[in-house]
């Protein structure tokens, strides 16, 4: 296709992994953090109402 191997050499791979995982970080980070600590303050009110029910 473009006048390489067919495979891609290691360290290409390598750096294709480390800029998905970066950009993906800095893309889905700051929303999942909001969406987990909103998970854990509910989780943690439920325990409250259940412990307090029983």
């Amino acid at each position: 296709m473009f006048g390489r191997s067919r495979f891609l050499s290691f360290p290409m791979v390598i750096g294709a992994v480390v800029i998905g995982v970066v950009s993906g970080k800095a893309i889905f980070g700051p929303p999942l953090d909001e969406y987990w600590k909103k998970k854990q303050q509910e989780e943690a009110a439920a325990k409250e109402t259940d412990a307090s029910s029983s």
